[in-house]
């Protein structure tokens, strides 16, 4: 037998490797899987070039599927290719993050031995969706083992959806506490003080908003702005921008690919979206011990500041007075950010979750 089918290795179905939360998941989880001797297939859907570094225990089989009107066609026919590629090898980890990767796996032979991974509330989707889409959603998810990165998510699942409570585990999303504390502070890539928001620019995030905090707290006095993403409402979010007269404090620099720096400068990290499934922008400001303001959303950010750090929780759509004021008390003084409220996060605990539970539900 060659060594390569002696090799321990672990499945994932991704869209692609654009800059998101699913995506970085899936990279810390495989360079955690390395460290224990698990090489990672990763079967990608999307022909997209990845904004991301793929180290080489990552080996990649791509489908080059254009994102298109269309594109479940295309899928579907690709699902022979994909069962080639797979037959003959053994994994001892199989998941599938995001729709349409999801769909993919669900058609392929290892189907029955795949953790379906959910990364975000249907919430705000829903606000937009049908009965039928909601529908097609129960039915999918029907009889799958599923992870859920929050809890919030997985009392969702069950109240909202009549998925079975036994068919669901929640497994947060894994952080490089370790590395992040250990990297030593640069010279700060911003000439100033600033205020930090990451994530991509589209309206489940929210940027708009943190920037109307910003102005109506006139924060500007003392910190800039800074935003690390891409996305759809980037040229939006620089007229406005403009529309207020901030373009001396107000900077979008795009999204970057190692952006600890970035957040091991910051003053204080500021998240207003509408929807999360756990943003692992908070957890690893808190781990770098940068004070983090977050919008109390549907889910995730309940289940990160806890304790004495719930009340940096805010309502920024329904009362941005408050907010403003949070904000404020956050920047002059912040509680003592210690290591109870990341540990449950680190990298290596939860890929070893990850492991046991597929052993648990697929190896009898």
């Amino acid at each position: 037998m060659k060594s390569e089918d002696m090799k321990l290795k672990a499945l994932f179905f991704l869209n692609s490797f654009i800059g998101g939360g699913a995506e970085r998941v899936c990279l810390n989880m495989a360079k955690q899987l390395f460290k224990l001797n698990i090489e990672s297939d990763f079967i990608t859907i999307y022909n997209r070039e990845p904004d991301y570094d793929i180290p080489e225990y990552i080996h990649i089989f791509p489908l080059k599927i254009d994102n298109r009107k269309g594109e479940g066609w295309d899928i579907i026919r690709a699902v022979p290719k994909v069962n080639t590629f797979l037959s003959g090898k053994k994994y001892i980890l199989i998941t599938a993050h995001v729709q349409p990767s999801q769909l993919l796996a669900s058609l392929t032979k290892v189907s029955k031995k795949c953790l379906y991974v959910m990364h975000k509330s249907r919430h705000q989707a829903e606000q937009h969706s049908t009965g039928y889409e909601r529908l097609s959603l129960k039915l999918f998810l029907k009889g799958k083992k599923i992870v859920t990165v929050s809890h919030g998510i997985r009392d969702e699942l069950i109240q909202e959806y009549g998925i079975c409570s036994r068919n669901i585990e929640t497994i947060y999303n894994p952080c490089s506490s370790l590395d992040l504390r250990n990297m030593s502070v640069s010279a700060s890539p911003h000439n100033r003080a600033y205020i930090l928001v990451m994530g991509r620019l589209v309206e489940q995030k929210n940027p708009l908003l943190a920037l109307e905090l910003y102005c109506k707290g006139h924060f500007y006095d003392q910190y800039d702005l800074v935003y690390l993403g891409k996305g759809i409402l980037e040229e939006k979010l620089k007229h406005r921008i403009e529309e207020y007269g901030m373009q001396k404090y107000v900077f979008v620099p795009g999204f970057k690919k190692n952006p600890e720096q970035w957040i091991k400068n910051a003053t204080l990290l500021l998240s207003c979206s509408r929807q999360e499934g756990l943003p692992m922008n908070i957890i690893e400001a808190l781990i770098c011990g940068i004070p983090v303001v977050a919008a109390d959303c549907p889910y995730g950010p309940n289940e990160i500041l806890t304790g004495e750090l719930s009340k940096y929780l805010i309502h920024p759509e329904k009362d941005q007075e408050n907010s403003i004021s949070v904000i404020s008390d956050a920047l002059e003084s912040y509680p003592q950010i210690t290591e109870k409220y990341y540990e449950k996060f680190d990298d290596g605990l939860i890929t070893k979750t990850y492991l046991r539970v597929w052993k648990d539900f697929f190896i009898q």
